[in-house]
């Protein structure tokens, strides 16, 4: 089985993927601002030579709402696409053999083209007509050639999303682990459990008297699990061990876990 993207390579998928999101939700809602734009501007248009003022100042929101979406898409994507080819070119990619194709190329060109067209119309305002109209003859082409850029980003972000991803896979490099996956121990539970549990009646003569009735009566040799500081120790116990030895042997401040019995090492001169 193959890791999720935000994991693979180590986990350098996971910006990667937060930026792809980034470009595609700017871009979705540059889509709804500018197709009510172009609906704007063709009742503005319509009512030529004498628009609606109301229109016109909503119109005129619209389209600044639109211009200001349209820089965060190319910012967004062109920030994705310089982190997306640095994360590569680490783990041996050709970058631009990943990320040039000719559907992301066709993007980029088209996009440099709207700004410098937008940028090159002349100053027009509502007051001469002529100008005006011959400004919002412009601006809606560019405007609906900016909303089929946007489409074909779907496409783009689509096709990188695979082609990176097939990248990182193939880099060689182990994916992050999700913690969700793995494996829980009886240590680990134990580790955990000593955290988070009361403190323990100290370890005197009564509890090792106790602790001796305990491994008489069973069976089988029990585990005497010895924790400090997250080290775990197990000492297996039987009817023939030396608990005196093994008492002394053991770590001051020490939690023990026998069956159901727990305690705590006290200091070296109170044993």
């Amino acid at each position: 089985m193959t890791a999720p993207f935000r994991r693979a390579a180590g986990g350098a998928g996971a910006t990667v993927q937060w930026l792809m999101w980034g470009v595609a939700a700017v871009a979705a809602v540059f889509a709804v601002v500018a197709g009510f734009d172009l609906v704007y501007l063709s009742r503005v248009e319509a009512a030529l030579p004498e628009p609606d003022l109301d229109l016109l100042r909503a119109g005129q929101g619209l389209g600044t709402s639109e211009l200001i979406l349209f820089w965060g898409v190319v910012i967004v994507y062109a920030l994705w696409f310089v982190l997306t080819s640095r994360a590569l070119q680490r783990l041996g990619e050709d970058a631009n053999r990943v990320l040039l194709t000719p559907w992301s190329i066709t993007f980029q060109v088209g996009a440099l083209a709207t700004i410098i067209a937008a940028r090159t119309l002349p100053g027009a305002d509502a007051v001469n007509a002529d100008e005006f109209g011959a400004r919002l003859r412009w601006i809606a082409p560019i405007l609906a050639a900016r909303l089929g850029l946007v489409a074909l980003l779907g496409v783009v972000l689509f096709t990188l999303y695979r082609r990176v991803y097939a990248a990182l896979l193939r880099s060689g490099v182990a994916p992050l682990r999700d913690p969700a996956e793995q494996p829980v121990t009886l240590l680990d539970l134990l580790q955990r459990a000593s955290v988070i549990s009361l403190p323990a009646p100290p370890a005197d003569d009564a509890w090792w008297s106790e602790a001796a009735g305990l491994i008489a009566a069973s069976a089988t040799p029990l585990n005497l699990v010895e924790t400090l500081d997250g080290d775990i120790r197990q000492h297996q116990v039987d009817a023939g061990t030396d608990l005196a030895a093994l008492r002394a042997a053991l770590r001051p401040g020490a939690r023990l876990n026998l069956a159901e019995l727990s305690g705590e090492v006290p200091p070296a001169h109170d044993r």
